[in-house]
């Protein structure tokens, strides 16, 4: 069995010309390609554990963007298709755009190179905020099956591990402010699925589970930090829908550990992904329900991401 992820899919936005995505075009060919060598199914499915066979496939779809709705939903619609949507709480309770995100558009807006020397600038400032234990622990693991272009992994490795975690929002604040000025309300609104639009996805047979609340590493946090993060998610998320699945903020290995995994099966919550390229075995959907694999959606043709 097969899980593909997915994060943007959408077609070319002028004021993001260096915003990385997959063309929605490719998108429905990657799914023409995935239809004559798998078999789709109800997702529904998963959440009885005993239900496998190798040829099955199915989507999963990270961080709640309004893309999936504009796009992804229709064509899914239109192929009699399900899949899964983890969305991360926190603009709907804030209104405010999550750091990885900030990330993505700050290179969007201005280019990878620009922002890595904005960064420079702050970072030749302030060499306290980057911790260089993170640096060693991170820097093996991390955007190794991104064909990132230099820059922009230089630009995503420090804000999203390297900078010290007390000063990443801060760092990443001050760099969007910058550059997007005081819009972040006007952009969080158009950036995310909105509640009506979760609603009539589940009304067409689409899954909704959890990604956290502030996508942070799992594995980074306290106990405490940790359960809050799974408790104020499922909130949310249940407000929606009783079904219960995760999917981790980053996804490898190294983002969550047995804690993470324990408290998921305590709250009940049927399986949660990971990103760890290769299928999905029997023995996964029996005895490793929290950590389930997904394979990125690179790896197949017409997965390219422009």
């Amino acid at each position: 069995m097969k899980s593909i992820m997915y994060h943007y899919i959408q077609s070319y936005v002028t004021k993001l010309k260096n915003f990385e995505f997959l063309h929605y075009k490719n998108f429905e060919k990657q799914l023409n390609f995935f239809e004559r060598k798998y078999d789709f199914f109800d997702c529904h499915e998963l959440f009885d554990k005993y239900n496998f066979l190798r040829k099955k496939i199915f989507l999963t779809f990270d961080d709640g963007l309004s893309c999936h709705f504009n796009y992804v939903f229709k064509i899914l619609k239109k192929k009699n298709i399900n899949g899964i949507f983890y969305i991360p709480t926190l603009p709907y309770e804030t209104g405010k755009i999550l750091n990885v995100h900030k990330v993505h558009l700050i290179i969007g807006k201005i280019g990878a190179l620009k922002a890595f020397e904005e960064l420079q600038k702050i970072i030749i400032k302030n060499k306290n905020f980057v911790d260089k234990k993170l640096q060693v622990k991170y820097q093996n693991k991390i955007y190794k099956e991104q064909k990132n272009f230099f820059y922009s992994q230089y630009f995503k490795s420090y804000l999203n591990y390297f900078i010290k975690k007390e000063y990443r929002s801060i760092v990443i604040g001050r760099l969007f402010k910058k550059i997007f000025n005081n819009d972040e309300k006007k952009i969080s609104k158009k950036f995310y699925l909105n509640e009506k639009q979760i609603k009539h996805m589940i009304n067409e047979n689409m899954i909704i589970g959890s990604h956290s609340v502030n996508h942070k590493l799992m594995s980074e946090l306290s106990l405490k930090e940790m359960r809050q993060e799974i408790d104020q998610s499922f909130a949310f998320i249940n407000s929606f829908t009783k079904e219960k699945t995760f999917s981790y903020p980053y996804g490898g290995n190294h983002t969550f550990n047995k804690n993470t995994e324990n408290y998921l099966s305590q709250k009940k919550v049927s399986f949660s992904m990971s990103v760890d390229n290769r299928d999905i075995m029997r023995n996964d959907l029996i005895k490793k329900r929290q950590a389930l694999p997904r394979i990125d959606c690179n790896f197949f043709p017409y997965g390219k991401i422009n």
